[in-house]
């Protein structure tokens, strides 16, 4: 089985024991069922990460890295390090109604937030946080935000995570908004509207829409569809993509591709087994850091997708 590996941050991949390169962005890959990874960041305030590669690993990865099972491949991902420094190190503190929240550094960034029942603790990425009150509907809750990278964490009076988003923008009253921009090749905005119902903080409402000027016809014929399967990840219209049979049956695509989260790019060895095919990887999410990647292909007819099929029929 080939894995990939990639790396968050800029570091040097040790696969068997043996230098297999430098990661900064890139991927390198091993032929092996199960292998010793090592990973020693470029930045030497960073601890490296280590571990032997295996199905029970592939099955249960540990909270350091993401992983991908592909199929004919698995990727690997480092995502998260940990800092040499050790100790307790607080940031910032902030005390809302019956909360008192804080961001400290232990190994990494965390925030816990704690009322006179107890407290919950939880990981944040890499960043500057500032903590404040964030109303809705009368309610209050508590957020942690990073300006550089639009993290925003949302926990309610009983110290719950209640949202995590990466986001552009927020407005507060009646209801919340948070506006979030995706990477993809239309440039999508999401604007999802939450209301306070029974106590809880529910989507009512979710707008989606193309960066000005996008015209999905105007795309090359390989990208096309990863923009399709990139607009229903989004929550968008695909009927700009479809042909006018397959669009009358759009409300199946849910039910036929099933809850995927994400699109990817297939891999150098995926050519080899399937030959030279356009396919699509759809990422669906087992657990918080543990994915299934299934590929797809499409069929065109004058310029729109007439089908849609697995890569291997």
């Amino acid at each position: 089985m080939r894995i990939y590996f990639s790396a968050a941050l800029p570091c040097v991949l040790r696969a068997g024991g043996a230098p297999a390169g430098f990661l900064n962005g890139n991927k390198l890959f091993a032929d092996a069922d199960r292998i010793l990874a090592e990973f020693l960041p470029a930045d030497g305030d960073l601890l490296p990460l280590s571990f032997v590669t295996g199905e029970e690993f592939f099955r249960r990865p540990p909270a350091c890295c993401d992983v991908y099972r592909c199929g004919c491949y698995n990727v690997v991902h480092a995502a998260r390090f940990s800092s040499r420094r050790s100790g307790f190190d607080a940031k910032t503190q902030i005390r809302c109604g019956n909360l008192q929240a804080t961001v400290f550094e232990c190994g990494g960034p965390f925030l816990c937030v704690q009322n006179a029942e107890g407290f919950e603790v939880y990981p944040l990425p890499q960043g500057e946080y500032t903590l404040g009150e964030t109303h809705v509907g009368g309610a209050l809750f508590l957020h942690a935000y990073c300006e550089k990278s639009g993290y925003f964490v949302l926990a309610d009076e009983g110290c719950r995570r209640v949202l995590r988003e990466r986001i552009r923008r927020r407005e507060e009253g009646e209801t919340l908004l948070l506006e979030r921009a995706l990477p993809d090749i239309a440039g999508h905005t999401v604007r999802d509207r939450y209301e306070l119902r029974g106590g809880e903080l529910v989507r009512t409402e979710r707008e989606v829409f193309p960066r000005e000027g996008f015209d999905p016809a105007s795309l090359p014929e390989t990208l096309f569809p990863f923009a399709f399967f990139e607009e229903l990840a989004a929550g968008g219209d695909p009927a700009p993509f479809l042909s006018p049979a397959l669009g009358e049956q759009a409300e199946k695509l849910s039910a036929y591709l099933g809850d995927f989260c994400g699109v990817c790019v297939p891999e150098e060895v995926f050519y080899r087994v399937y030959g030279k095919i356009n396919a699509v990887g759809l990422i669906y999410a087992r657990a918080e850091n543990s994915f299934d990647v299934k590929f797809f292909r499409t069929q065109t007819q004058d310029g729109k997708i007439s089908n849609i099929l697995p890569a291997d029929e």
